[in-house]
Protein backbone atom coordinates (compact mmCIF):
# COMPACT_ATOMS: atom_id res chain seq x y z
CA UNK A 1 0.00 0.00 0.00
CA UNK A 2 1.44 2.98 -1.05
CA UNK A 3 2.20 6.02 1.36
CA UNK A 4 -0.18 8.52 -0.74
CA UNK A 5 -2.85 6.15 -0.35
CA UNK A 6 -2.36 5.47 3.72
CA UNK A 7 -2.34 9.42 3.84
CA UNK A 8 -5.38 9.69 1.90
CA UNK A 9 -7.14 6.66 3.98
CA UNK A 10 -6.27 8.11 7.29
CA UNK A 11 -8.33 11.44 6.51
CA UNK A 12 -11.17 9.62 5.16
CA UNK A 13 -11.05 8.19 8.65
CA UNK A 14 -10.94 10.80 10.08
CA UNK A 15 -13.75 12.40 8.18
CA UNK A 16 -15.79 9.75 9.30
CA UNK A 17 -15.20 10.17 12.76
CA UNK A 18 -15.84 13.90 11.95
CA UNK A 19 -19.26 12.70 10.81
CA UNK A 20 -19.95 10.67 14.22
CA UNK A 21 -19.58 13.68 16.32
CA UNK A 22 -23.00 15.56 15.90
CA UNK A 23 -24.25 18.73 18.25
CA UNK A 24 -27.68 17.71 19.85
CA UNK A 25 -28.19 21.55 20.59
CA UNK A 26 -31.46 22.32 22.65
CA UNK A 27 -33.15 24.54 20.25
CA UNK A 28 -36.28 25.13 21.93
CA UNK A 29 -36.58 27.65 25.02
CA UNK A 30 -39.31 30.19 26.16
CA UNK A 31 -36.76 32.77 24.32
CA UNK A 32 -39.05 35.58 26.37
CA UNK A 33 -37.95 34.29 29.99
CA UNK A 34 -35.80 35.91 31.80
CA UNK A 35 -32.64 35.00 32.91
CA UNK A 36 -33.66 34.94 36.93
CA UNK A 37 -37.37 33.57 37.60
CA UNK A 38 -39.40 34.01 40.72
CA UNK A 39 -41.57 31.43 40.33
CA UNK A 40 -45.25 31.44 42.81
CA UNK A 41 -48.04 29.26 42.82
CA UNK A 42 -51.53 30.94 43.01
CA UNK A 43 -54.52 29.40 44.85
CA UNK A 44 -57.30 28.82 42.32
CA UNK A 45 -59.39 27.65 45.80
CA UNK A 46 -60.22 28.50 49.44
CA UNK A 47 -58.29 27.59 51.97
CA UNK A 48 -56.35 29.38 55.25
CA UNK A 49 -54.40 31.23 53.27
CA UNK A 50 -57.36 33.43 52.29
CA UNK A 51 -58.48 34.67 48.45
CA UNK A 52 -56.64 37.19 46.25
CA UNK A 53 -56.93 38.09 43.00
CA UNK A 54 -54.51 37.40 39.99
CA UNK A 55 -54.66 41.71 39.63
CA UNK A 56 -53.23 41.46 43.34
CA UNK A 57 -50.34 39.33 42.79
CA UNK A 58 -47.61 41.49 43.03
CA UNK A 59 -45.32 42.70 39.92
CA UNK A 60 -42.31 41.30 41.67
CA UNK A 61 -43.13 37.88 40.22
CA UNK A 62 -42.10 36.53 37.18
CA UNK A 63 -44.31 32.93 36.82
CA UNK A 64 -47.30 32.91 38.28
CA UNK A 65 -48.69 29.16 38.37
CA UNK A 66 -52.69 28.89 38.32
CA UNK A 67 -53.03 26.26 40.99
CA UNK A 68 -54.53 23.85 40.10
CA UNK A 69 -55.67 21.94 36.47
CA UNK A 70 -57.72 19.35 37.93
CA UNK A 71 -59.80 16.36 37.21
CA UNK A 72 -63.05 15.46 38.46
CA UNK A 73 -65.10 12.24 37.26
CA UNK A 74 -63.13 11.52 34.51
CA UNK A 75 -59.78 11.07 35.38
CA UNK A 76 -58.10 12.21 31.84
CA UNK A 77 -59.79 15.25 31.34
CA UNK A 78 -58.38 18.20 32.79
CA UNK A 79 -60.80 21.34 34.36
CA UNK A 80 -60.28 24.87 35.72
CA UNK A 81 -63.10 26.93 37.26
CA UNK A 82 -61.78 30.13 37.87
CA UNK A 83 -62.15 30.94 41.72
CA UNK A 84 -63.60 34.65 41.16
CA UNK A 85 -65.63 35.62 37.76
CA UNK A 86 -64.44 34.24 34.81
CA UNK A 87 -64.33 37.25 32.75
CA UNK A 88 -62.44 38.79 35.31
CA UNK A 89 -59.94 35.77 35.43
CA UNK A 90 -59.40 35.91 31.81
CA UNK A 91 -59.09 39.97 31.99
CA UNK A 92 -56.60 39.60 35.03
CA UNK A 93 -54.34 37.22 32.67
CA UNK A 94 -53.99 39.71 30.11
CA UNK A 95 -53.16 42.49 32.07
CA UNK A 96 -50.03 40.11 33.90
CA UNK A 97 -49.23 39.04 30.65
CA UNK A 98 -48.83 42.90 29.38
CA UNK A 99 -46.89 43.80 32.22
CA UNK A 100 -44.30 40.92 30.98
CA UNK A 101 -45.85 38.17 33.42
CA UNK A 102 -46.11 34.48 32.43
CA UNK A 103 -49.43 32.74 33.41
CA UNK A 104 -48.75 29.04 33.70
CA UNK A 105 -51.82 26.11 34.28
CA UNK A 106 -50.22 24.29 36.87
CA UNK A 107 -51.95 20.48 36.39
CA UNK A 108 -52.26 18.09 39.32
CA UNK A 109 -51.53 19.08 42.64
CA UNK A 110 -51.42 17.36 46.08
CA UNK A 111 -55.30 16.38 45.15
CA UNK A 112 -55.70 16.64 41.21
CA UNK A 113 -55.51 12.76 40.13
CA UNK A 114 -54.77 12.65 36.33
CA UNK A 115 -54.65 9.10 34.79
CA UNK A 116 -53.61 8.68 30.94
CA UNK A 117 -52.67 4.86 31.05
CA UNK A 118 -54.10 4.32 27.43
CA UNK A 119 -54.14 6.50 23.78
CA UNK A 120 -57.97 7.27 24.65
CA UNK A 121 -57.32 8.35 27.90
CA UNK A 122 -54.30 10.76 26.45
CA UNK A 123 -56.06 12.16 23.37
CA UNK A 124 -59.06 13.18 26.26
CA UNK A 125 -55.97 14.85 28.06
CA UNK A 126 -54.89 16.43 25.50
CA UNK A 127 -58.15 17.85 24.00
CA UNK A 128 -59.32 19.49 27.67
CA UNK A 129 -55.38 20.96 28.03
CA UNK A 130 -55.25 22.20 24.60
CA UNK A 131 -58.57 23.62 25.37
CA UNK A 132 -57.96 25.64 28.62
CA UNK A 133 -54.68 27.13 27.19
CA UNK A 134 -56.71 28.39 24.70
CA UNK A 135 -60.03 29.54 26.52
CA UNK A 136 -57.66 31.29 29.09
CA UNK A 137 -54.55 32.29 26.88
CA UNK A 138 -52.03 30.57 29.21
CA UNK A 139 -48.05 30.50 28.54
CA UNK A 140 -47.46 27.17 29.15
CA UNK A 141 -47.80 24.25 31.71
CA UNK A 142 -46.37 22.97 35.12
CA UNK A 143 -46.45 19.27 35.76
CA UNK A 144 -47.36 19.33 39.20
CA UNK A 145 -48.52 14.92 39.46
CA UNK A 146 -48.13 13.73 42.65
CA UNK A 147 -48.66 10.77 44.63
CA UNK A 148 -52.51 10.20 43.90
CA UNK A 149 -51.75 10.57 39.99
CA UNK A 150 -50.14 7.38 39.06
CA UNK A 151 -46.83 9.05 38.67
CA UNK A 152 -45.40 5.48 39.84
CA UNK A 153 -42.52 3.14 38.39
CA UNK A 154 -44.51 -0.70 36.79
CA UNK A 155 -43.29 -3.63 38.26
CA UNK A 156 -40.23 -4.64 35.14
CA UNK A 157 -40.15 -1.06 34.32
CA UNK A 158 -36.05 -0.30 35.17
CA UNK A 159 -34.53 1.75 32.39
CA UNK A 160 -35.28 5.64 32.92
CA UNK A 161 -34.12 5.91 29.48
CA UNK A 162 -36.46 3.42 28.03
CA UNK A 163 -39.58 3.29 30.30
CA UNK A 164 -42.47 1.34 29.69
CA UNK A 165 -45.15 2.75 32.45
CA UNK A 166 -47.98 3.97 30.06
CA UNK A 167 -48.81 7.09 32.52
CA UNK A 168 -45.30 8.39 32.17
CA UNK A 169 -44.86 7.13 28.29
CA UNK A 170 -48.06 8.72 27.62
CA UNK A 171 -47.28 12.18 29.07
CA UNK A 172 -43.61 12.10 27.16
CA UNK A 173 -45.96 11.91 24.10
CA UNK A 174 -48.45 14.72 25.42
CA UNK A 175 -45.32 17.34 26.49
CA UNK A 176 -43.69 16.87 23.42
CA UNK A 177 -47.12 17.49 21.41
CA UNK A 178 -47.88 20.59 23.36
CA UNK A 179 -44.19 21.75 23.00
CA UNK A 180 -44.55 21.21 19.29
CA UNK A 181 -48.05 22.99 18.84
CA UNK A 182 -47.43 25.75 20.51
CA UNK A 183 -43.47 26.64 19.75
CA UNK A 184 -40.65 27.87 21.57
CA UNK A 185 -42.32 30.43 23.80
CA UNK A 186 -44.45 27.88 25.46
CA UNK A 187 -43.27 27.21 28.90
CA UNK A 188 -42.42 23.42 30.00
CA UNK A 189 -41.68 23.49 33.74
CA UNK A 190 -42.28 20.80 36.25
CA UNK A 191 -42.20 20.37 40.38
CA UNK A 192 -42.09 17.21 41.23
CA UNK A 193 -41.76 15.41 44.93
CA UNK A 194 -38.45 15.28 45.89
CA UNK A 195 -38.80 11.51 46.62
CA UNK A 196 -39.69 11.16 42.46
CA UNK A 197 -36.07 12.46 41.51
CA UNK A 198 -33.30 13.18 43.82
CA UNK A 199 -34.84 10.10 45.81
CA UNK A 200 -33.66 7.95 42.32
CA UNK A 201 -30.22 7.45 43.81
CA UNK A 202 -32.00 5.21 46.66
CA UNK A 203 -33.90 3.00 44.69
CA UNK A 204 -35.91 3.17 41.22
CA UNK A 205 -38.85 1.68 41.90
CA UNK A 206 -42.43 2.61 42.61
CA UNK A 207 -42.44 6.28 43.49
CA UNK A 208 -38.37 6.50 44.02
CA UNK A 209 -37.42 7.94 40.48
CA UNK A 210 -40.07 7.77 39.17
CA UNK A 211 -40.30 11.17 37.51
CA UNK A 212 -36.75 10.28 35.93
CA UNK A 213 -38.29 8.92 32.67
CA UNK A 214 -40.29 12.19 32.22
CA UNK A 215 -37.71 14.52 32.99
CA UNK A 216 -34.91 12.64 30.52
CA UNK A 217 -37.45 11.76 28.09
CA UNK A 218 -38.94 15.86 27.62
CA UNK A 219 -35.23 17.58 28.91
CA UNK A 220 -34.94 19.31 25.29
CA UNK A 221 -38.53 20.18 25.91
CA UNK A 222 -38.08 21.44 29.79
CA UNK A 223 -37.41 25.06 30.70
CA UNK A 224 -36.98 24.76 34.24
CA UNK A 225 -37.48 21.62 36.93
CA UNK A 226 -38.63 22.55 40.58
CA UNK A 227 -37.95 20.15 43.03
CA UNK A 228 -40.06 20.51 46.54
CA UNK A 229 -37.48 20.85 48.51
CA UNK A 230 -39.90 20.44 51.16
CA UNK A 231 -42.48 17.69 52.49
CA UNK A 232 -39.14 15.09 52.79
CA UNK A 233 -37.60 15.03 55.71
CA UNK A 234 -34.22 14.44 53.63
CA UNK A 235 -32.54 12.49 50.89
CA UNK A 236 -29.20 10.53 50.53
CA UNK A 237 -26.75 12.58 48.13
CA UNK A 238 -23.52 12.67 46.51
CA UNK A 239 -21.07 12.67 49.50
CA UNK A 240 -23.23 9.59 50.73
CA UNK A 241 -24.77 11.89 53.97
CA UNK A 242 -28.22 12.86 54.25
CA UNK A 243 -29.08 16.69 55.51
CA UNK A 244 -32.00 18.03 57.09
CA UNK A 245 -34.51 19.53 54.99
CA UNK A 246 -34.57 23.61 55.76
CA UNK A 247 -31.03 23.53 55.70
CA UNK A 248 -28.27 25.01 53.87
CA UNK A 249 -25.96 21.82 52.99
CA UNK A 250 -29.32 20.53 52.38
CA UNK A 251 -30.69 22.48 49.57
CA UNK A 252 -26.82 22.70 48.22
CA UNK A 253 -26.86 19.29 48.48
CA UNK A 254 -30.16 18.66 46.58
CA UNK A 255 -29.35 21.23 43.58
CA UNK A 256 -25.40 19.50 43.12
CA UNK A 257 -26.59 16.31 42.38
CA UNK A 258 -28.91 17.80 39.49
CA UNK A 259 -26.13 19.60 38.04
CA UNK A 260 -23.51 16.50 38.30
CA UNK A 261 -25.75 13.68 37.53
CA UNK A 262 -26.32 10.76 39.58
CA UNK A 263 -26.52 7.15 39.87
CA UNK A 264 -29.81 5.33 40.00
CA UNK A 265 -29.90 3.06 42.87
CA UNK A 266 -26.62 3.89 43.63
CA UNK A 267 -25.16 2.21 40.16
CA UNK A 268 -22.62 4.05 39.10
CA UNK A 269 -22.79 2.13 35.93
CA UNK A 270 -26.54 4.07 35.85
CA UNK A 271 -25.95 7.50 35.78
CA UNK A 272 -28.89 9.94 35.00
CA UNK A 273 -26.99 12.81 33.30
CA UNK A 274 -26.90 16.55 34.39
CA UNK A 275 -29.10 19.04 33.59
CA UNK A 276 -28.39 21.99 32.59
CA UNK A 277 -28.00 25.19 35.24
CA UNK A 278 -30.70 27.66 33.66
CA UNK A 279 -32.98 24.46 33.91
CA UNK A 280 -32.54 24.64 37.39
CA UNK A 281 -35.61 26.08 40.26
CA UNK A 282 -35.64 26.09 43.84
CA UNK A 283 -38.28 25.36 45.41
CA UNK A 284 -38.82 26.17 49.01
CA UNK A 285 -42.30 27.33 51.16
CA UNK A 286 -42.84 30.82 51.88
CA UNK A 287 -43.84 30.29 55.35
CA UNK A 288 -43.65 27.34 57.74
CA UNK A 289 -47.78 26.61 57.88
CA UNK A 290 -47.27 26.88 54.03
CA UNK A 291 -46.01 23.18 54.29
CA UNK A 292 -45.39 19.94 56.64
CA UNK A 293 -42.70 20.50 56.59
CA UNK A 294 -38.93 22.24 55.15
CA UNK A 295 -39.60 26.32 55.52
CA UNK A 296 -36.38 27.49 55.37
CA UNK A 297 -35.60 31.09 56.63
CA UNK A 298 -34.20 33.70 54.39
CA UNK A 299 -30.65 33.83 56.40
CA UNK A 300 -30.08 30.21 55.89
CA UNK A 301 -31.08 30.14 52.55
CA UNK A 302 -29.09 32.62 51.46
CA UNK A 303 -26.52 31.02 52.62
CA UNK A 304 -27.51 28.27 49.91
CA UNK A 305 -27.76 30.63 47.47
CA UNK A 306 -24.70 32.23 47.65
CA UNK A 307 -22.69 28.64 47.89
CA UNK A 308 -25.04 27.62 44.82
CA UNK A 309 -24.34 30.98 42.47
CA UNK A 310 -21.51 32.24 43.43
CA UNK A 311 -19.18 29.89 44.78
CA UNK A 312 -19.23 31.21 48.12
CA UNK A 313 -18.79 28.54 51.11
CA UNK A 314 -20.56 29.19 54.46
CA UNK A 315 -18.50 26.66 56.21
CA UNK A 316 -21.22 23.59 55.72
CA UNK A 317 -20.49 20.35 56.04
CA UNK A 318 -21.27 19.76 51.97
CA UNK A 319 -18.63 20.47 49.62
CA UNK A 320 -18.89 21.16 45.89
CA UNK A 321 -16.45 21.15 43.60
CA UNK A 322 -15.92 24.49 41.61
CA UNK A 323 -17.17 27.89 41.62
CA UNK A 324 -20.80 26.60 41.74
CA UNK A 325 -23.53 27.28 38.96
CA UNK A 326 -23.81 31.18 38.44
CA UNK A 327 -26.86 30.53 35.91
CA UNK A 328 -28.75 29.03 38.01
CA UNK A 329 -32.42 30.31 37.43
CA UNK A 330 -34.18 31.23 40.22
CA UNK A 331 -36.49 29.74 43.13
CA UNK A 332 -40.46 28.90 43.14
CA UNK A 333 -42.57 29.06 45.96
CA UNK A 334 -45.52 27.13 47.74
CA UNK A 335 -47.45 29.71 47.50
CA UNK A 336 -47.98 33.42 46.62
CA UNK A 337 -51.01 33.35 48.62
CA UNK A 338 -49.23 32.07 51.58
CA UNK A 339 -46.44 34.79 51.20
CA UNK A 340 -49.48 37.67 50.83
CA UNK A 341 -50.40 36.10 54.83
CA UNK A 342 -47.08 35.97 55.92
CA UNK A 343 -45.82 39.66 54.99
CA UNK A 344 -44.80 38.47 51.85
CA UNK A 345 -41.04 37.25 53.15
CA UNK A 346 -40.40 35.59 50.13
CA UNK A 347 -40.19 37.64 47.47
CA UNK A 348 -39.25 40.55 49.77
CA UNK A 349 -36.24 38.61 50.56
CA UNK A 350 -35.51 36.84 46.95
CA UNK A 351 -36.39 39.84 44.19
CA UNK A 352 -33.59 41.87 45.97
CA UNK A 353 -31.32 39.16 46.12
CA UNK A 354 -31.52 37.53 42.54
CA UNK A 355 -32.07 41.73 41.42
CA UNK A 356 -28.69 42.16 42.35
CA UNK A 357 -26.89 39.16 40.61
CA UNK A 358 -24.26 39.90 37.94
CA UNK A 359 -25.65 39.99 34.53
CA UNK A 360 -25.17 37.25 32.83
CA UNK A 361 -22.94 37.73 30.06
CA UNK A 362 -21.08 35.73 26.77
CA UNK A 363 -17.56 34.51 26.79
CA UNK A 364 -15.17 32.14 25.36
CA UNK A 365 -15.45 29.38 27.73
CA UNK A 366 -13.82 26.12 27.96
CA UNK A 367 -15.75 22.58 27.01
CA UNK A 368 -15.60 20.02 29.30
CA UNK A 369 -15.08 15.95 28.27
CA UNK A 370 -15.79 12.86 29.32
CA UNK A 371 -16.21 9.33 29.15
CA UNK A 372 -18.12 5.97 29.31
CA UNK A 373 -16.87 2.93 31.26
CA UNK A 374 -14.57 1.09 28.55
CA UNK A 375 -16.42 -2.64 27.64
CA UNK A 376 -14.40 -4.35 25.07
CA UNK A 377 -12.45 -1.47 23.43
CA UNK A 378 -15.56 0.61 22.85
CA UNK A 379 -16.49 3.92 24.79
CA UNK A 380 -18.29 7.32 23.90
CA UNK A 381 -17.23 10.44 24.26
CA UNK A 382 -19.12 13.37 25.70
CA UNK A 383 -18.19 16.71 25.03
CA UNK A 384 -20.50 19.56 26.78
CA UNK A 385 -20.27 23.50 25.30
CA UNK A 386 -21.40 25.37 28.27
CA UNK A 387 -24.40 27.87 27.30
CA UNK A 388 -23.70 31.69 26.52
CA UNK A 389 -20.11 30.78 24.97
CA UNK A 390 -18.82 32.94 22.18
CA UNK A 391 -16.63 30.14 20.49
CA UNK A 392 -17.72 29.32 16.73
CA UNK A 393 -15.65 26.25 16.34
CA UNK A 394 -14.07 23.04 18.24
CA UNK A 395 -12.10 20.51 17.56
CA UNK A 396 -11.38 16.95 19.28
CA UNK A 397 -8.05 16.17 19.48
CA UNK A 398 -6.78 12.39 20.47
CA UNK A 399 -3.18 12.86 21.37
CA UNK A 400 -1.97 15.78 18.69
CA UNK A 401 -4.18 14.50 16.05
CA UNK A 402 -7.93 16.33 15.70
CA UNK A 403 -10.53 13.47 15.24
CA UNK A 404 -13.61 15.47 15.10
CA UNK A 405 -14.22 18.99 14.02
CA UNK A 406 -17.06 21.50 13.25
CA UNK A 407 -19.07 24.77 13.66
CA UNK A 408 -21.41 26.21 16.74
CA UNK A 409 -23.94 28.72 17.01
CA UNK A 410 -22.36 31.68 19.42
CA UNK A 411 -24.12 32.99 22.19
CA UNK A 412 -26.93 30.29 23.04
CA UNK A 413 -28.53 30.16 26.16
CA UNK A 414 -28.70 26.53 25.99
CA UNK A 415 -25.73 23.71 26.17
CA UNK A 416 -24.38 22.16 23.48
CA UNK A 417 -23.52 18.32 23.35
CA UNK A 418 -20.84 16.55 20.78
CA UNK A 419 -21.09 13.14 21.61
CA UNK A 420 -19.12 9.72 19.40
CA UNK A 421 -18.76 6.59 19.87
CA UNK A 422 -14.90 4.96 20.00
CA UNK A 423 -15.29 1.38 18.81
CA UNK A 424 -12.34 -1.38 18.96
CA UNK A 425 -9.99 0.91 20.70
CA UNK A 426 -6.41 -0.70 21.67
CA UNK A 427 -5.11 -1.54 24.72
CA UNK A 428 -3.41 1.18 25.76
CA UNK A 429 -3.90 4.81 26.98
CA UNK A 430 -5.36 7.69 24.91
CA UNK A 431 -5.24 11.44 25.65
CA UNK A 432 -8.23 13.39 24.45
CA UNK A 433 -8.53 17.37 24.84
CA UNK A 434 -11.13 19.71 22.99
CA UNK A 435 -10.00 22.83 21.42
CA UNK A 436 -12.77 25.97 21.17
CA UNK A 437 -12.47 28.99 18.90
CA UNK A 438 -14.26 31.97 18.47
CA UNK A 439 -14.47 34.23 15.96
CA UNK A 440 -11.54 36.76 16.56
CA UNK A 441 -9.32 33.16 16.59
CA UNK A 442 -8.99 33.16 20.03
CA UNK A 443 -9.01 29.57 21.60
CA UNK A 444 -9.38 27.81 25.09
CA UNK A 445 -8.72 24.55 25.42
CA UNK A 446 -10.19 21.57 27.80
CA UNK A 447 -8.64 19.70 30.56
CA UNK A 448 -7.23 16.84 29.38
CA UNK A 449 -9.11 13.17 29.63
CA UNK A 450 -7.30 10.10 29.62
CA UNK A 451 -9.57 7.07 28.82
CA UNK A 452 -7.00 3.55 29.22
CA UNK A 453 -8.48 0.48 27.14
CA UNK A 454 -7.13 -2.53 29.35
CA UNK A 455 -6.40 -6.37 28.44
CA UNK A 456 -9.57 -7.66 29.47
CA UNK A 457 -7.94 -10.81 30.49
CA UNK A 458 -5.86 -8.66 33.22
CA UNK A 459 -6.36 -9.64 37.10
CA UNK A 460 -8.45 -5.88 37.90
CA UNK A 461 -6.36 -3.44 39.94
CA UNK A 462 -7.00 -0.57 41.91
CA UNK A 463 -7.85 2.24 39.67
CA UNK A 464 -4.82 4.50 39.80
CA UNK A 465 -6.40 7.22 37.07
CA UNK A 466 -6.01 10.89 37.78
CA UNK A 467 -8.29 12.69 39.43
CA UNK A 468 -11.33 13.59 37.61
CA UNK A 469 -13.88 15.89 39.30
CA UNK A 470 -16.88 14.41 37.59
CA UNK A 471 -16.15 11.21 37.68
CA UNK A 472 -18.32 8.89 40.53
CA UNK A 473 -15.45 6.44 43.06
CA UNK A 474 -16.67 3.76 45.35
CA UNK A 475 -14.90 2.84 48.41
CA UNK A 476 -11.45 1.69 47.53
CA UNK A 477 -10.84 3.62 44.14
CA UNK A 478 -7.50 4.94 44.56
CA UNK A 479 -6.60 8.37 42.47
CA UNK A 480 -3.81 10.31 41.48
CA UNK A 481 -4.11 14.68 42.47
CA UNK A 482 -1.14 17.00 42.61
CA UNK A 483 1.37 14.06 42.34
CA UNK A 484 -0.04 12.13 45.14
CA UNK A 485 -2.02 9.09 45.72
CA UNK A 486 -5.42 9.22 47.42
CA UNK A 487 -7.89 6.06 48.20
CA UNK A 488 -11.95 6.82 48.29
CA UNK A 489 -13.45 6.00 51.95
CA UNK A 490 -16.94 6.45 50.64
CA UNK A 491 -19.34 4.51 48.93
CA UNK A 492 -20.58 7.17 45.91
CA UNK A 493 -17.65 10.34 45.95
CA UNK A 494 -18.15 12.59 43.47
CA UNK A 495 -16.99 16.31 43.63
CA UNK A 496 -15.28 16.42 46.35
CA UNK A 497 -11.34 17.07 45.62
CA UNK A 498 -8.51 15.30 47.44
CA UNK A 499 -6.86 16.46 50.12
CA UNK A 500 -9.64 18.87 51.28
CA UNK A 501 -11.16 15.87 53.32
CA UNK A 502 -9.10 12.92 54.47
CA UNK A 503 -12.83 11.24 56.05
CA UNK A 504 -13.93 10.97 52.04
CA UNK A 505 -10.02 10.49 50.72
CA UNK A 506 -7.32 8.98 52.57
CA UNK A 507 -3.54 9.92 51.82
CA UNK A 508 -1.79 6.85 50.86
CA UNK A 509 1.80 6.43 52.08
Amino acid sequence: MSKKFNKILSLVIVAMLSILFVPSIKTKAATNLGDRLLVGYWHNFINGAGIIKLSEVSNSWDVINVSFGETFGDKAVVELHPVYDEVEFIKDIKNLQLKGKKVVLSLGGAEGAIKISTESDRQKFMTSVVGLIEKYGFDGIDIDLEGGSGMILQSGDTDFRNPTTPQIVNFIKSIKELDKKYGSNFIISMAPELSYVQGGIIAYANNWGAYLPLIHGVRDQLDYLQVQHYNSGGNLCLDGNTYKEGTADFHVSMIDMLLKGFPIGGNKNNMFPPLRQNQIVIGVPSSTPSAGSGYTAPAEMKKALDYLIKGQSFGGQYKMEGNGYPELRGMMTWSINWDVKYNSEFINNYRPYFDALPKLNDALKKASISSSDVVNGDYELTVNIPSRNTATSYKVIEGITAIASGTLKPSLTEAQVITNKIINKQIGSYKYTVVLTDEKGQAVTSSELVVTVKDPNENPKPSVDNYDSVHPYTFGDIVIYNGKEYKSQGWWVVGITPGTNDGVWKPMK
